[in-house]
């Protein structure tokens, strides 16, 4: 490979590296190459270290190790800072449970993946809602959740002791009084779910975190550790690292014999999961070396003019945008959604037709609800486009098949007391018997299931004028999943993720329920498993002893609305050169830059929007955040032009061709849409 002067310096480097440069100059394919040439000089594997802002980076890296033709490197370390504290904080839990302050120091940890922190804060929470706690705030219970789980998190990662990030919210807020009150009850919650973890040596991310920065990264038997294991430190995308992480790279930095630090200009992307893009800044200082990387490999100059039209308009600057209409290749409009769909369909059929590969096509949209995702699958379907979703977050609540799935889970364990409604068993007969449609389904449930004692009745209990109206065929698949569920074994006691694998193998996998490979069923059947197990091997710490208690844990968390990290694949295996469907922090942290993009629902303000966090504010919650200062409406207009102006510049320093902006008229409540992005395009429409 060809490398650029600064790009071979960085390669070669004998001492303190710092990479500065936007998305797309070169950065990350240097420090690449820097691990090859380490290899190549008898480095050996064991001794480098590569810390990644998402664990999806990690590919790149074992990728080029495999085609350079040097050999597999199984010691080659390359993980993200949560992966390490994680691996480390189990590999020297002695040296820190008690310092913590986990009350069995002895006792080994149980760790608390996101779905089993969610499930743990659910019990905090439940009775304090029946309590009237958080009363009058407009959220969902899962909201609440999750939210409660992101203060934590962000004390942590901001290297904030808790009772600190509790009072900083408290005495930062300016808004309405009533919600000092909810402040207070997150307050409570907050130190339940602690004091729970810290009783039952419980890890959730936030005492991994905690644990790793305050405890063993002081620590001088971590520090010897480090030394004698680790001689050379790549870091990239530091920009994406929260304080914590940062704290870890400075601390050990000068440990390594050399240090390469790759800085996106640009970045910060992960600023609502804490990273401090600022506070990065400070590796220029401690770095010998400082290597600017100016040249863009991917994309021509002026489509930097897009983003130039953005900052003018909120930022007042005045760059120049002569260019701009230029990189704008087309406007797709429709009055709904659907019409905007199918229109920019046939647009991009046309592209594709023209020679534009699928693969350097991406969708990006600031939300990507149910109903848009199933209308753009319909729609790329029907125009024989493939296409791939890239998901870093789901709620398998709304997946069909894993409600019916859990839905048998509840039926054949009645001594749960967990009575599924008809329409989840209709549902349930539908997806698990091909072709048997909503009407027979609904007759079915009408006549056989009870939901008050929980009892699903044999078919000969149906009236005699129902059987040619449903089908013989049908019937006898809805008797032997009967027999299956009620009748051939005792399921008392039974393990959920034997029963799952049972279910699907025995019953819903074979030819007379489903004639073809359900790909989609067995994605469902592994992410339940997967998470079951996960439940059953912390059940007794967070205190679920009993099947019952555990099963109905199980089906009630997904049906509260349980948020995943690691969602199922439904359907057909996503085509890795298919065109790419995204939000848009989910392409700008892990897409691939594209020939051309699509900005779907331009006028909308959620490209302008952030989240609405009422119990956890991301921003105040900053480690660089002046605690004395109060958060006002000014600053939250300040802090949405500045994500804005960086996510645009970001997307079109992913995009080599041009941009295609699609728009409907009206959103999904029928209100006209003209939102600052919109608004800023403008002069180049």
């Amino acid at each position: 490979m060809e490398l650029t002067a600064t790009q071979t310096t960085a390669v070669q480097s004998q001492t303190n590296a710092f990479l500065l440069g936007a998305s797309g100059s070169g950065k990350t394919t240097a420090l690449q190459q820097r691990v090859l040439h380490l290899l190549e000089s008898g480095e050996p594997a064991y001794t480098i270290l590569v810390l990644v802002a998402e664990p999806e980076h990690k590919q790149a890296y074992v990728n080029a190790v495999h085609q350079s033709g040097l050999g597999p490197y199984a010691d080659l370390n390359i993980t993200s800072y949560n992966s390490m504290a994680m691996n480390m904080v189990n590999l020297f839990w002695p040296l820190v449970a008690r310092p913590v302050g986990f009350t069995q120091p002895y006792r080994p940890p149980t760790v608390l993946t996101y779905d089993l922190a969610q499930l743990l804060m659910w019990r905090v929470v439940t009775p304090m809602l029946d309590e009237g706690a958080f009363a009058d705030l407009r959220l969902r219970p899962q909201q609440i959740v999750s939210q409660l789980l992101d203060t934590l998190n962000r004390a942590a990662l901001n290297s904030l002791d808790l009772e600190d990030a509790l009072l900083r919210q408290q005495t930062t807020w300016a808004g309405e009084p009533e919600r000092q009150r909810h402040f207070l009850d997150t307050a409570v919650a907050a130190r339940t779910f602690r004091r729970t973890c810290l009783e039952n040596s419980l890890l959730d991310l936030a005492l991994v975190i905690e644990a790793f920065d305050t405890q063993l990264v002081q620590h001088p038997v971590f520090h010897n550790y480090f030394r004698e294991r680790y001689r050379h430190l790549i870091v990239d995308n530091v920009e994406e690292q929260t304080p914590a992480g940062q704290n870890f790279i400075a601390q050990l930095m000068d440990e390594a014999q050399t240090t390469a630090i790759a800085y996106d200009s640009g970045g910060g992307y992960k600023r609502f999961m804490a990273a401090d893009p600022t506070g990065a800044r400070q590796f220029h200082h401690r770095c010998q070396q400082y290597l600017k990387f100016d040249e863009s490999f991917r994309i021509p100059p002026d489509m930097l003019q897009i983003a130039n039209l953005v900052e003018n308009f909120l930022e007042h600057t005045h760059k120049p945008t002569a260019l701009a209409d230029d990189r704008i290749l087309e406007v797709v409009n429709g009055r709904y959604r659907r019409e905007m769909v199918f229109n920019l369909v046939a647009e991009l059929r046309r592209l594709v037709e023209g020679g534009t590969a699928p693969k350097d096509i991406a969708i990006i949209t600031p939300y990507l609800d149910g109903a848009l995702r199933y209308m753009l699958g319909q729609a790329l379907e029907l125009a024989g486009l493939p296409y791939r979703l890239l998901r870093r977050r789901s709620s398998p609540r709304e997946e069909p098949r894993i409600r019916a799935w859990l839905t048998w889970l509840a039926l054949a364990h009645p001594e749960w007391g967990y009575a599924p409604t008809a329409y989840d068993v209709a549902e349930a007969l539908t997806l698990s018997i091909r072709d048997l449609d909503a009407a027979r389904a609904e007759l079915i449930t009408r006549h056989l299931y009870s939901p008050e004692n929980i009892d699903f009745l044999p078919i000969d209990t149906l009236p005699d004028k129902l059987f040619p109206r449903i089908g013989a065929d049908f019937l006898a698949l809805v008797e032997r999943l009967r027999n299956w569920l009620f009748e051939e074994s005792d399921r008392t006691g039974e393990q959920i993720d034997v029963f799952l694998h049972a279910l699907f193998t025995q019953v819903l996998a074979q030819p007379e329920f489903q004639p073809t490979p359900d790909i989609a069923g067995a994605a469902v059947c592994d992410w339940l498993m997967q998470a079951a197990e996960r439940l059953q091997q912390a059940a007794p710490a967070m205190g679920l002893h009993t099947p019952a208690e555990v099963g109905i844990g199980f089906i009630d968390g997904i049906y509260q609305g349980l948020v995943t990290a690691n969602p199922p694949d439904l359907g057909e295996p996503p085509d890795p050169n298919g065109i790419t469907i995204s939000t848009i922090y989910g392409y700008l942290l892990a897409g691939e830059p594209v020939a051309v993009q699509v900005w779907l629902e331009t006028a909308a303000t959620g490209w302008w929007d952030i989240p609405r966090q009422p119990l956890s504010n991301a921003f105040v919650l900053a480690q660089s955040y002046d605690p004395q200062q109060l958060w006002t409406a000014d600053q939250d207009l300040q802090i949405r032009h500045e994500l804005l102006s960086r996510i645009v510049r970001g997307l079109v320093n992913r995009c080599s061709g041009g941009i295609i902006l699609a728009n409907s008229d009206l959103d999904r409540r029928g209100i006209r849409q003209d939102g600052p992005l919109w608004r800023a395009l403008q002069p180049a429409l």
